[in-house]
């Protein structure tokens, strides 16, 4: 789920944490690096930092792609397409496996937003502030036309985001948008965890409809 959600009784509309530990902290500063106070003009505003703290404890469900075997790697990884006969759902894969939610998995898929093989409707907009998003893009179209398969997105960094610890993440906006704090309630900003870009990403999986 993503770090934020709404009140479902409270109207009007609420923001309050979903997975998030509490709301995050929204710090704001101007050109020369200095921080100004929550109600500094809008235009004064070089940067905003948001730090987002996830809740520790939270599981993933199991899943194929947390699967590993007793050296610990990969259970499902580097499947042939006689290792995928007869494979039509996940169900069809007997081992699963689980993991904490980590800050990362948040930071993966802030960088899917990116990603030249998937449609992300906000990107344009969200481009805008977050910066590195564009190069980001850039850099993943030309990995993506030297290598067709599964982009590792690990490999890659994005300077607006990163991970400050295992549960936290921080994430910095050019000037103010303080509509930024609904965005985090969206799908957009759920966490995606590496194992599941690369379990799905292999030879076979899209011919099955297993994205």
């Amino acid at each position: 789920e993503p770090p934020l959600q709404y009140h479902y009784l409270k109207r009007p509309y609420v923001l309050e944490p979903g997975v998030a530990a509490a709301m995050p902290r929204v710090r704001r500063y101007d050109a020369a690096g200095k921080e100004l106070p929550v109600n500094a003009d809008a235009a004064k505003v070089a940067k905003s930092v948001y730090e987002i703290r996830i809740r520790p404890g939270i599981l993933y469900q199991p899943h194929p792609a947390f699967a590993v075997g007793e050296d610990g790697s990969p259970r499902y990884l580097a499947l042939s397409a006689e290792d995928l006969r007869g494979v039509r759902g996940i169900g069809d894969f007997p081992e699963t496996g689980a993991r904490e939610l980590e800050a990362a998995d948040f930071v993966h898929q802030i960088k899917r937003l990116a990603h030249p093989r998937l449609h992300s409707p906000i990107f344009e907009l969200i481009a805008e502030y977050l910066p590195g998003l564009k190069s980001l893009q850039a850099e993943l179209a030309a990995e993506a036309k030297r290598n067709p398969g599964w982009l590792d997105l690990t490999r890659f960094s994005l300077p607006g985001v990163e991970v400050v610890d295992r549960y936290t993440y921080r994430i910095t906006l050019e000037g103010a948008y303080p509509q930024f704090l609904f965005w985090l309630s969206m799908p957009f900003f759920g966490p995606v965890p590496p194992e599941a870009d690369r379990f799905f990403g292999q030879p076979g999986m899209t011919e099955r409809n297993l994205t």
